[in-house]
């Protein structure tokens, strides 16, 4: 059996580079631009990960391709691909809701639940794998596998289809995820309005109440709707002209768990409403201090089978009423 250096030298560097330079290029992009961080101990376990995909490349190239061997050897690449895809995604993140993907800027973060992504590549790759193991099993026994549904079809052919058409549903999906989150919109208005109840003493604020209600559009042009929408707002004094009444760096109100249905595809659902009250602690300094606040609003949903976690900071200048 003569063994192909060229091949294994060649797959072994095109593997080296899918696996782990391109990878390591991509994070650097990601952090230079500060849209997404990955922890050092995840650029390792990728280079780890992917020194042990460049040897089973290069094993598989070991043999020629009409050998068991060789087809036996590819079906464990092809299981390993899968996992490492799994693991890229988020698949292994035991326990937890939200993949381990993070996007960070100046005002909003979002954390990415990718679980989905990771259970088609996974499937993918084991439906690919069976096209080999069975390609195995029929050259070491000499004898070809069929099933019959109407007609005679050579098993491993089976499972090379129904890999091709999972890639083509995979990077059907991928493309819809693209055009879908290019047509979303979030719009959160600069202005706000006020409920303010002075329990019947106009000049003492004391034993005042106040609400102040925040209003956003949401814009989905997508083909997916939004579902499951959880928010809920805190406001922070982030400097204040009377820090005895109303101290800095505190939160002095926040909303109750605002939850919507659903927002479906192809609509604008206008002016959606979300009420923060002010804690009666600081309520008379909140009326009486002009000060500098900090709106801090999460966001998390469920769209296009990805969890999706959104944090925006918003800062706003606030002025005495009284």
């Amino acid at each position: 059996m003569k063994v192909q250096i060229g091949k294994m030298i060649l797959y072994g560097i095109l593997t080296a580079v899918f696996y782990i330079v391109v990878p390591l290029i991509l994070f650097e992009v990601l952090a230079t631009y500060n849209i997404m961080t990955f922890s050092q101990a995840f650029k390792i376990s990728i280079i780890i990960i992917g020194i042990i995909g460049v040897v089973i490349s290069m094993l598989r190239h070991l043999f020629p391709p009409d050998t068991s061997a060789n087809r036996i050897v590819a079906f464990g690449a092809t299981v390993y691909s899968g996992i490492y895809l799994f693991y890229m995604f988020g698949g292994f993140t035991p326990g937890v809701s939200l993949g381990t993907y993070a996007i960070t800027l100046p005002t909003i973060q979002v954390l990415l639940g990718l679980q989905l992504i990771a259970w088609l590549l996974l499937a993918s790759s084991g439906i690919r794998a069976l096209q080999y193991l069975v390609e195995a099993i029929e050259i070491g026994k000499q004898k070809e596998y069929s099933v019959t549904v109407r007609r005679k079809f050579k098993l491993s052919m089976v499972f090379k289809a129904l890999g091709t058409v999972m890639g083509l549903v995979i990077a059907g999906y991928f493309g819809s995820l693209v055009y879908s989150g290019a047509n979303l919109g979030f719009d959160i208005h600069d202005t706000y309005s006020f409920d303010h109840d002075d329990g019947g003493t106009p000049l003492n604020p004391a034993d005042d109440a106040i609400n102040i209600t925040m209003t956003f559009d949401v814009s989905n042009q997508g083909l997916y709707a939004i579902y499951d929408v959880t928010i809920k707002v805190r406001f922070y004094t982030v400097s204040t002209a009377n820090p005895v009444d109303l101290p800095e760096n505190t939160k002095i109100g926040e909303s109750l768990d605002n939850h919507y249905n659903t927002f479906h595809s192809f609509t604008v659902t206008a002016d959606n409403d979300v009420t923060v009250a002010i804690d009666p602690t600081y309520t008379e300094g909140f009326l009486t201090t002009d000060a500098d606040l900090e709106f801090q609003i999460s966001f998390s949903t469920f769209y296009a089978g990805i969890l999706v976690n959104i944090n925006i900071s918003l800062q706003i200048p606030w002025t005495a009423i009284i």
